[in-house]
C-alpha cells in the first residue's frame, strides 16, 4: 500500500484534516494508520507518565524501522490519533532561489580565497610527492594552512559546513582532503573541545591524509568508474605509501601518521591496510574515518550521484558498531542534527528556509535562515534573517523538502 499524504485518501480512512493558526495545515491520523503515513510529527505524542513517546518536529518515517512498536505502545497508552504536518513540494524554481539567497551571505564561513589557497596547497604537495620532489618548504606551508584552518574552526565552528565541491575528476582528491580536513577538525574540537594541539595535528592529518595516492596510476586515481578487484588493490596500498611519504619528508607526528595510516581501517576489524579493530585504531584515525565517508558520500562523482547530508548520516549511524566508531557516528549525527546543514525545510507557520547549523543535543531544533521580505522598501535586497529554534517557542520544522548544495563558490 502507498503512502498516505493525499488529501482525497485520508477521508475514508478515518484522517482529517484541521485547521489550525499555523499556516501548515495538521492532520489528524489514527495510531493504527501511521505505518503507511507521510509528514512530520506536529505535536508531541507523550505516555501516561509524561515520557515523550514521538517528539514533534520529526518525519515520521524516521522510525519506519520500529513503528509497529511504537504503535503498540500508544495503544496499550490509549492514543488514538497522531498529528502530522502532511508532506508539501517545492519546485526545482523555488528551491534555486532559496540556495542562491542562502548561500549569497558567506560570512560565517571561509573565504574562497583560503579555500582556494589551502586546495592549491594540498594539489602542490601532490604534483612534488609525484615526482619524489618533496621540501621542506612545502611541508611548511601545509603545516602553516593546518594553523589557519585550526584557529579558523576555534573561532568559528560553523566553518567546517564551508565545504567545496568538485568539477573534475583530477580535482576530487584535493577538494576531498580539504573536506576532510574541516570535518574531521570540527568533530575533533567537538570530542576534545580547547585541546589545540591535538586540533591542528588531526587538521593537518586530515590534509595530507591522501597523500599515498600520489603513487597511485592517474588511470586507477581518476577512472570515471567503480574499480576493478586488481584496480582497488592498487589502490589500497595508499595508507602504507603515505605514512612512508610522510616520514621521509619529515612528517613524524603520531597524531598525523595515524590519520593516513589508519583512515582506511574499520571499527570491526575489516578494513586495511592492517585490519586493526575497535579502540586498537588510534582514534584519530576513527575521527578521520567517519567524515572521509561523510564527504565521499556527499561527493557527486562521473559515475555517482551526490548523496544528500541526510541521508549520508543515515547511512554512517547503519554501519556504526561495524565500519566506525559508535560514539564518533552519533556525535556526528548531533553535529549536524536530523536536519543538516543545507536541508531546505518549511517551518510550522509556513515559512520556507534552509538550515545553517545543526540543533546540537536537540536534534529537531537547528538554526534556519530565513528571506525577509516583510517591511522592506522597494528595490532594497532582501535581507537574510536567522532563527534559533531552540529559543523559538512553539515555532518548528513541518517538513523536510529536500537538500541544497552551495553552488558555484569558486572552490576549487
Amino acid at each position: 500500500m502507498d503512502k498516505i499524504s493525499s488529501s482525497n485518501e485520508t477521508a475514508t480512512l478515518g484522517i482529517s484534516t484541521e485547521e489550525t493558526q499555523d499556516q501548515i495545515a495538521t492532520i489528524k491520523v489514527p495510531v493504527r494508520m501511521l505505518t503507511n503515513s507521510e509528514g512530520v510529527i506536529a505535536k508531541e505524542v507523550l505516555s501516561k507518565n509524561g515520557s515523550v513517546i514521538l517528539p514533534a518536529g520529526v518525519d515520521i518515517t524516521i522510525f519506519e524501522a520500529s513503528i509497529g512498536t511504537i504503535i503498540k505502545k500508544m495503544e496499550e497508552q490509549g492514543i488514538e490519533f497522531v498529528y502530522l504536518h502532511p508532506p508539501q513540494v517545492l519546485s526545482e524554481h523555488d528551491i534555486d532561489k532559496i540556495i542562491e539567497r542562502v548561500y549569497s551571505n558567506e560570512n560565517d564561513l571561509i573565504s574562497k580565497e583560503k579555500a582556494v589557497s589551502v586546495i592549491r596547497g594540498v594539489d602542490n604537495l601532490f604534483q612534488n610527492l609525484r615526482e619524489d620532489d618533496i621540501s621542506s618548504e612545502i611541508t611548511t606551508s601545509i603545516a602553516n594552512m593546518s594553523h589557519d584552518l585550526t584557529e579558523d574552526l576555534l573561532r568559528n565552528p560553523s566553518v567546517a559546513f564551508s565545504l567545496g565541491k568538485v568539477q573534475e575528476a583530477d580535482e576530487y582528491t584535493f577538494v576531498h582532503s580539504f573536506n576532510v580536513a574541516v570535518l574531521t577538525g570540527y568533530l575533533t574540537n567537538r570530542i576534545h573541545p580547547g585541546d589545540k594541539d591535538f586540533l591542528q595535528s588531526v587538521v593537518m592529518g586530515s590534509l595530507i591524509h591522501d597523500i599515498g595516492k600520489a603513487k597511485i596510476p592517474l588511470e586507477i586515481l581518476n577512472k570515471p568508474a567503480p574499480l576493478s578487484k586488481s584496480e582497488f588493490s592498487e589502490m589500497k596500498r595508499h595508507p602504507n605509501l603515505g605514512v612512508s611519504m610522510a616520514l621521509k619528508s619529515g612528517v613524524n607526528d603520531p597524531v598525523i601518521i595515524a590519520i593516513i595510516g589508519g583512515h582506511h581501517e574499520k571499527w570491526s576489524g575489516k578494513g586495511y591496510p592492517k585490519g586493526r579493530r575497535g579502540f586498537d585504531i588510534p582514534e584519530a584515525a576513527r575521527i578521520a574515518a567517519v567524515a572521509d565517508v561523510f564527504d565521499a558520500l556527499t561527493a557527486k562523482r562521473v559515475y555517482k550521484n551526490s548523496m544528500s547530508s541526510r541521508n549520508a548520516i543515515t547511512l554512517i549511524l547503519k554501519d556504526s558498531g561495524y565500519h566506525f566508531d559508535i560514539r564518533i557516528a552519533r556525535e556526528l549525527l548531533v553535529s549536524l542534527g536530523l536536519y543538516p546543514p543545507g536541508s531546505i525545510v518549511a517551518l510550522s507557520d509556513g515559512r520556507v528556509g534552509i538550515v545553517v547549523s545543526g540543533g546540537g543535543k536537540d536534534l529537531v531544533r537547528p538554526v534556519i535562515m530565513l528571506q525577509e521580505s516583510e517591511k522592506r522598501k522597494k528595490n532594497t535586497p532582501d535581507v537574510p534573517i536567522f532563527i534559533d529554534l531552540k529559543t523559538s517557542g512553539d515555532l518548528c520544522i513541518a517538513q523536510y523538502l529536500g537538500h541544497g548544495e552551495k553552488r558555484d563558490l569558486g572552490y576549487y
